[in-house]
């Protein structure tokens, strides 16, 4: 475990995915991340690179030839360098090689930095590619925070989307994109989840006005903001206690998706020796 920390907060995270693992607020001793329970979901925040979900058949085309990737792509599975470290800040980098070509046939350098400034995490990527011609993928994240969900008797744990009064969410069929939705109403900006609000899978939302989701939950409150980013899904466990926000560039196949990568609802099309930003942060 590779830590950073400062007088507010104190970061754990995982060379294995550049993963984050711990955020613990120095001023009460709370954990904020889920801490991978394995008899519910065995992961605190994956990166989810080049893809986002899964791919029709498990596949996909590119310049006429066929490739094989797993649902949220590689980059999760695999030890990233460390390329620069302070008390405050790491970075984290992964490059293309033999292992990834041979299913991602592209030129990418992957840079993930985390960066604590005072009472914020701001968590950011870097995407360059290296090659001359377009460098197609799709790049989402998946952090998993501690939620106490609502009993009958409590109703104090919600999300608040503080631009938006209705959520456009999106409905998974076999892990690909239906064409159905739902418009669901907020109560003042607020949702109030329960235990089995995700039965049926992820929430994918679209069209959101907010840049920010607040967690309130056990009387805290975690402020969650993104940039770069064109969706946002909402996921856990029947009867965990974790809460997924993942802000998404790029979305699983949709079920009548010809396999065409370039043709990917949400696929990043990168020029050549060009760089992608994207962030997201939490203050505590």
């Amino acid at each position: 475990m590779h830590t950073i920390e400062n007088g507010f907060l104190s970061v754990g995270l995982f060379q294995k995915g550049a993963e984050l693992r711990s955020v613990v607020d120095k001023h009460n001793k709370y954990e904020w991340m889920w801490q991978a329970d394995e008899r519910y979901w065995a992961k605190s925040s994956p990166i989810l690179f080049p893809i986002v979900g899964a791919l029709k058949e498990g596949r996909f085309i590119h310049a006429g030839q066929i490739y094989h990737l797993p649902r949220h792509g590689f980059a999760r599975d695999i030890d990233f360098d460390i390329v620069e470290t302070t008390a405050t800040r790491i970075v984290f980098a992964l490059n293309a090689n033999d292992n990834t070509e041979h299913c991602f046939p592209f030129h990418f350098s992957l840079k993930l930095t985390y960066e604590l400034k005072e009472n914020m995490l701001e968590v950011s990527y870097c995407v360059c590619n290296l090659g001359q011609d377009l460098l197609y993928f799709s790049l989402g994240a998946h952090p998993a925070f501690n939620f106490s969900y609502n009993q009958a008797d409590n109703s104090t744990a919600y999300l608040e989307f503080p631009a938006d009064d209705i959520l456009e969410r999106y409905h998974l069929h076999d892990n690909l994109l239906s064409t159905s939705f739902d418009c669901i109403e907020l109560e003042n900006h607020q949702l109030f989840p329960d235990r089995d609000t995700f039965k049926e899978d992820a929430w994918i939302l679209k069209n959101l006005n907010s840049n920010a989701v607040i967690i309130r939950s056990n009387n805290r409150q975690l402020r969650f903001a993104y940039e770069g980013f064109s969706y946002f899904g909402i996921w856990s466990v029947p009867e965990s206690s974790f809460i997924c926000l993942e802000p998404w560039q790029g979305l699983p196949d949709h079920v009548n998706h010809n396999l065409l990568f370039s043709e990917k609802e949400g696929i990043v099309k990168l020029n050549g020796n060009s760089d992608w930003h994207a962030k997201w942060s939490i203050t505590i």
